[in-house]
């Protein structure tokens, strides 16, 4: 991600930003590989709203499904 945080110019965590469908809040969560539909052997990480449910994958979760 390019976006940089307010606090010390780090690169911004996807779980720092907001749901993009209903501006809900991001937490971390890991599910399984089979519950996506993809074949890895271990849990995936994944931000997924608290609010609405919406799920997306952060740049690590893309890097290892790649």
């Amino acid at each position: 991600m390019s976006e940089r945080s307010a606090a010390g110019g780090e690169p911004v965590s996807e779980f720092e930003l907001s749901c993009a469908t209903c501006g809900g809040t991001l937490t971390r969560t890991a599910v399984s590989g089979e519950a996506l539909g993809v074949t890895v052997e271990r849990e995936v990480v994944l931000a997924e709203c608290t609010e609405c449910g919406g799920r997306y994958f952060p740049r690590e979760t893309l890097d290892r499904l790649t």
